[in-house]
């Protein structure tokens, strides 16, 4: 009897070796991104810092690309066309029983999205300066994140947790500008400020500008 063919199996087995291997890329290239700047990152220091060889981190994208898959994985868990509610983060906005646990747990979700990945936007914002695609591009994220808000900003409406003063377009916008990655950065990056004092800070903002008693 002659044996099976192995071939699907060798395959999937090459696949999911190069995705693997795509992920450490991507998560060595998130991590040098996010510490030293984009211009100061190289394919060769992310190749190095993945343990793979150089020639192996251009078969996923020149610099842009990697920046590009790197916001993805640190801030969009993989995929920025998720809704956020149906996302493990967004789960536990839904949980919240009352608006007070709702500011309480959107300021660790903001939390620990922002202490993830404010280094990784500050160079997605620098490489923007100099690169036509990657401004279009972050402006789109930036849009992309107000909807995200405005998903939240509609869940809690459906609940009643709104304040009744103020139309949904501006509620929206406060809790957009409350959970920029900028104001993490002005506190803590470069104010000192301590991340439980920003998780605080921001529970407080959210409770007194958006949500009812």
């Amino acid at each position: 009897m002659s044996a099976k063919p192995t071939r699907p199996y060798t395959s999937r087995l090459r696949r999911e070796q190069a995705e693997q291997t795509r992920v450490r890329v991507v998560q060595a290239a998130a991590e040098l991104f996010g510490r030293s700047g984009y211009a100061a990152t190289t394919l060769p220091k992310i190749a190095e810092r993945a343990g793979v060889s150089t020639e192996t981190v251009q078969n996923y994208g020149p610099k842009p690309e990697l920046l590009r898959a790197a916001i993805d994985l640190v801030s969009f868990a993989g995929g920025r066309d998720q809704p956020v509610l149906e996302t493990e983060l967004g789960l536990q906005l839904l949980a919240a029983r009352t608006p007070h646990e709702a500011a309480q747990v959107a300021a660790e979700v903001l939390t620990a999205v922002n202490q993830a990945g404010h280094g990784l936007w500050q160079a997605f914002a620098e490489a923007a300066r100099h690169d036509a695609a990657l401004a279009a591009e972050l402006r789109a994220l930036t849009a992309s994140i107000r909807e995200q808000n405005a998903l939240v900003i509609r869940m809690w409406h459906a609940k009643g947790w709104l304040r009744d003063d103020t139309p949904l377009e501006e509620l929206t916008d406060r809790t957009t500008l409350i959970g920029a990655v900028e104001l993490y950065d002005r506190f803590v990056g470069q104010g000192g400020g301590t991340v439980d004092r920003y998780r605080a800070l921001i529970a407080g903002l959210l409770a007194a500008s958006v949500l009812t008693d």
